[in-house]
């Protein structure tokens, strides 16, 4: 058996992964390396093998979504703790600068050159990787692999909830019901909320009713069956996930006054928008990037808490599971909007 080399998915260019035989990497100061069991495939995941991410680099291993063990440490990292080898783990995966404005605010998390692994470095696409030991975060026991392989875009969804101010009582609207959405949705009952959900396809509508939340399809009146659902007054707190100029347009008719609009969603194209009605409202804007470390392992324990509670069927949420031979088949199926539902990769059978 060959232990010095490993599998990998390498994005050779926009558009074209490669199965390859690459040197297993050694962890340097301050690494671990981590051997993959799971990661899962990411709506930006689809955008940078289409070659549509603004800094994304190729060649690349992708993959910024995962779960694995820690198989190696560097020189000076104790091997003990969250970063002991055998130690089943996630991996906050942003990488920043440390000297810019931001940074030096201590808001690394919107750093001014800010980078990813498995966008910028290499990520878990392949049967290894390194990452800083200082964002190992533990996996407990009574979280399984495919739902831990959840833990960063149930990050993204924690930091969504706070950057909305998210409390109990609060009515709010989600609009865009893909992965990232039923997940915004989800966080934001947990902490209190009453949800609904937007949406234009029939599919994902379903999927989220049957989460449990109230739906609003968006095909027809949106804003006037969001005014039915709120006696007139709006919601509390409106995400937008879709990304789009309707959505945009109704996160803004549906939100209360003096309201509170996070705007999640990227878009292909500068929207166009009407902030009369946010001015004559004065609705609270604010955006919503990625996460912190605390909400990543804040994140942990939330899973671990769904799960444990049995608040909602986290399965739900994936569709499926494929290995590295069938990585780039399975984008072509997410690109295609044959599954709404997030897709793992299990790099080997070790």
């Amino acid at each position: 058996m060959n232990t010095t080399t490993m599998q990998a998915a390498v994005t050779t260019r926009w558009g074209k992964l490669e199965l390859q035989s690459l040197a297993i990497p050694e962890p340097g100061p301050g690494q671990v390396r981590v051997r993959t069991t799971l990661a899962g495939i990411c709506g930006s995941d689809l955008h940078i093998f289409q070659g549509h991410h603004p800094t994304a680099v190729s060649p690349i291993v992708q993959g910024h979504e995962f779960v694995g063990i820690v198989d190696a440490v560097g020189p000076d990292v104790p091997d003990e703790g969250e970063t002991q080898v055998g130690r089943r783990v996630v991996v906050e995966p942003l990488i920043s600068c440390g000297q810019c404005e931001a940074c030096r605010r201590g808001l690394v998390h919107v750093c001014r050159k800010l980078k990813l692994l498995g966008i910028h470095e290499a990520g878990a696409f392949g049967e290894y990787f390194l990452a800083p030991a200082k964002k190992v975060i533990a996996v407990p026991d009574g979280l399984a692999d495919a739902l831990a392989a959840l833990t960063e875009p149930f990050a993204v969804g924690m930091h969504v909830c706070r950057q909305g101010g998210v409390q109990t009582g609060d009515r709010a609207l989600v609009v865009g019901a893909g992965p990232i959405g039923l997940i915004v949705a989800m966080v934001a009952q947990t902490a209190g909320a009453e949800v609904a959900v937007s949406e234009i396809s029939e599919a994902r509508l379903k999927q989220a009713a049957a989460f449990g939340f109230a739906t609003i399809d968006a095909r027809q009146d949106a804003a006037e069956q969001a005014r039915e659902r709120t006696d007139g007054d709006g919601f509390d707190v409106v995400f937008e996930v879709s990304g789009s100029e309707p959505g945009v347009a109704l996160a803004i008719e549906a939100a209360r006054v003096r309201g509170r609009l996070v705007q999640v969603g990227f878009f292909g194209k500068p929207p166009v928008a009407d902030l009369f009605k946010l001015t004559l409202k004065e609705l609270s804007l604010v955006g919503s990037r990625v996460y912190t470390e605390e909400d990543f392992r804040r994140t942990v324990r939330l899973l671990e808490q769904i799960v444990e509670k049995k608040r909602f069927d986290l399965e739900q949420l994936i569709s499926g599971q494929t290995d590295l031979a069938g990585l780039e088949a399975a984008i072509g199926r997410m690109l295609a909007g044959e599954v709404s539902g997030k897709i793992l990769v299990q790099p080997s059978n070790a």
